[in-house]
């Protein structure tokens, strides 16, 4: 089958895995100022890589053969990462985070300084990781803007500057947008009905932008999402674990919107595996219109494939198997209980089967898997590296109560 394509991962918050069920995290601006920032704040290049690395191992053992960063930031060190993907083989499109958020607005919100950048050294950063990797490992490897989320702590005029940027190289654009309630509220502060109309209204939306979630987008919202062609990023998994949406996916496939899927960040979806989002997609699909037939099968598995290629612009030559297409696809090995028998091989794939059951990746005609281990990364070191590190990122942002509470008796 074609290899999956992950539209929206923070391949930062690999090592932050399930953090978010340790103790009590109250609101979504707690969990964010409080907890994550913080932790992703303390981390150093080594950090960063060693969680990037993670992540890039556990899409490749679950099947994805290519993904979208949605916010990669400066100090990361993007040099590394970059060099990480190009050399395991994955196709990846790295959003490089911009952002212009003033030292006075970071400091009243409780923003971890770590987490922190000028516009303009944003900016000509990601100017300069475009001029150094796009098109880097045989065209697998892209830099997109990042751009942080519409919000009070933003300037609204950067997303002019980098949507016209963004034109002017023919670069991806990736944002969070229309996840909460409180979006559509700033959106009408600022004169706009919604928060995805605000994001047109300052050139956001189009065919090389992938928006994460939309979950709040209404009738108007979807409307504007087919006539502009830009495509949403599903997070099914993480959005039920937040207790967000779920989106109204079947709502916009009808519309015509190009809709993906992406697993978001490993603290509270907990995983990479892809295979596993699209039976939540699904289930949560049918959940949300009381109709069992809302969102098949078949429909699901292209959202993932052939719609995540659409996404990142690579649907001409990526993203289905068809006779003059690049080889991307992955096997899975059916001889398991609980993949047997094989009624729909599709239907098999998308309830039954889990990125374990990935047997084999082939990306651009290369081998990267063969019987489950992965030729072109070091698994054992990776693992031995994130386990040697990830207490020590907690204990340097000074963040406590990251424990089970259970038992509770």
């Amino acid at each position: 089958m074609p290899g999956l394509i992950d539209t929206h991962v923070h391949t930062a918050q690999c090592m932050l895995r399930g953090i978010s069920e340790c103790g009590t995290v109250g609101e979504f601006s707690n969990w964010l100022f409080g907890r994550i920032f913080p932790l992703q704040g303390s981390y150093t290049e080594e950090d960063a890589l060693a969680s990037a690395s993670l992540c890039v191992l556990e899409m490749l053992k679950s099947g994805t053969t290519g993904f979208v960063e949605c916010l990669l930031a400066e100090r990361y060190g993007i040099d590394a990462i970059a060099e990480l993907c190009v050399e395991s083989g994955i196709r990846a499109a790295l959003g490089k985070v911009v952002m212009d958020v003033s030292p006075a607005t970071r400091d009243k919100l409780g923003w971890h300084h770590g987490m922190w950048q000028t516009r303009e050294s944003a900016i000509e950063g990601t100017l300069a990781a475009h001029d150094t990797w796009d098109g880097a490992g045989d065209g697998r490897l892209q830099i997109w803007f990042g751009c942080r989320s519409a919000e009070p702590a933003n300037n609204p005029s950067l997303f002019r500057e980098v949507s016209d940027l963004a034109q002017e190289r023919e670069m991806g654009l990736t944002i969070h947008l229309a996840e909460l309630p409180h979006d559509n509220d700033y959106a009408r502060e600022h004169g706009y009905r919604t928060h995805v109309e605000y994001a047109q209204g300052h050139g956001l939306l189009g065919e090389r932008t992938v928006l994460a979630h939309c979950t709040i987008a209404d009738d108007g919202d979807i409307q504007l999402l087919a006539e502009t062609s830009t495509s949403v990023s599903h997070n099914a998994g993480n959005n039920a674990a937040a207790a967000w949406g779920p989106a109204r996916v079947t709502d916009m496939l009808d519309a015509g919107v190009n809709v993906s899927i992406g697993c978001d960040g490993a603290p509270t979806n907990a995983n990479m595996d892809l295979l596993r989002d699209l039976r939540i997609a699904c289930h949560t699909a049918r959940q949300r219109a009381g109709n069992r037939s809302a969102l098949t099968s078949e429909t699901v598995l292209e959202m993932a494939t052939l719609n995540g290629a659409r996404a990142l612009g690579i649907h001409s030559y990526a993203g289905s198997l068809e006779v003059g297409k690049k080889a991307d696809f992955i096997t899975i090995d059916t001889d398991a209980p609980h993949l047997q028998p094989v009624w729909n091989p599709v239907a098999t794939a998308v309830f039954a089967a889990q990125g374990g059951d990935v047997d084999t990746v082939v990306i651009d005609g290369q081998i990267i898997m063969r019987k489950r281990q992965v030729l072109t990364m070091d698994e054992e070191a990776i693992l031995d590296n994130v386990r040697g590190r990830f207490r020590d990122v907690a204990y340097r942002a000074g963040v406590e109560g990251l424990t089970s509470a259970w038992p509770s008796v």
